[in-house]
């Protein structure tokens, strides 16, 4: 039986107990406040990734994993023992991970390296890597974990509920009228990542308790059925997951909806206090 490794990018959000006992390796993407780097959720927290946005006047942005540190992660593991390496990606459109980790696996070993690009983000992300680490444990083949990987691509959502948009205004996906309006109003879009990997604004709400409560509208009329994982994310908005998990909770009382955090990645670009769903299918 071949050896497999499975690496997520940092952005998928997998817990260190779930990459420990699943043996998922992890490639990291940085924050960035002006010269000072962070990897997510090694050197910066969620929390911590707050206090510094409210006291930061510019937009951090982000870096993804140099050439340099990528091909050290597969070289590492093809050391270890593995015959083959699965890189599970964020969406190409959000991030430049995907293009780099193409060039890496050319240069290392193309044939037994394959990069994915899930064309999503965070925990629904992270979800690809969780089960496709358990296909390998139960010893399936290469090809059966890209097919695998391929289903769920087409079989999965995402939407977030965005609280603030500073971040998008100081982005330029806001003009500043439109963010003062939309403060004003206290209009709070709802975003969705499309078929293409891009993350697009697809309703705007006014009031956050409005856009929870469409969040929680959008994950009952899905009608999952017990083949889907469904998550509830959230970045330092403990209190707006947990309503969004308990009504959605009672809808899927045969789901365990589990919340796990947003992505900082994702959150630089949507903003502290954001909530979102996601759902991928997995059988």
């Amino acid at each position: 039986m071949a050896k497999i490794a499975i690496v997520s990018d940092s952005t998928g959000c997998i817990p260190a107990e779930e990459l420990k006992a699943l043996d998922i390796h992890v490639n990291y993407i940085s924050i960035v406040f002006g010269t000072e780097s962070y990897r997510e959720f090694i050197d910066m927290t969620p929390e911590e990734f707050m206090e510094r946005c409210e006291n930061y006047s510019g937009l951090p942005t982000t870096s993804q994993p140099s050439p340099g540190s990528t091909m050290e992660l597969y070289e590492s593991l093809f050391a270890q023992g593995y015959e083959d390496i699965i890189h599970i990606n964020i969406s190409s459109q959000l991030s430049g991970s995907h293009q780099t980790a193409k060039t890496c696996a050319e240069m290392v070993n193309p044939e037994h390296i394959h990069v994915f690009d899930s064309r999503t983000v965070t925990y629904t992300q992270g979800m690809f890597a969780v089960y496709a680490a358990k296909k390998a444990q139960e010893g399936a083949s290469v090809q059966e974990i890209l097919d695998y990987l391929e289903m769920m691509r087409e079989n999965n959502q995402f939407y977030a509920a965005i609280n603030d948009l500073t971040n998008l205004r100081k982005g330029g996906r806001l003009s500043n009228v439109e963010a003062a309006l939309g403060s004003l109003l206290q209009i709070k879009p709802i975003c969705q990542m499309q078929p293409d990997g891009t993350l697009q604004a697809i309703e705007k709400i006014r009031t956050f308790k409005k856009s929870l409560k469409r969040l929680i509208e959008i994950g009952k009329e899905a009608k999952l059925t017990d083949d889907y994982q469904l998550v509830v994310m959230h970045i330092g908005n403990e209190e707006g997951a947990k309503t969004v998990q308990a009504e959605l909770q009672e809808v899927y009382p045969n789901h365990e909806v589990k919340i796990y955090p947003i992505s900082l990645v994702v959150a630089v670009h949507g903003g502290p206090g954001a909530v979102a769903i996601g759902w991928v299918k997995h059988k």
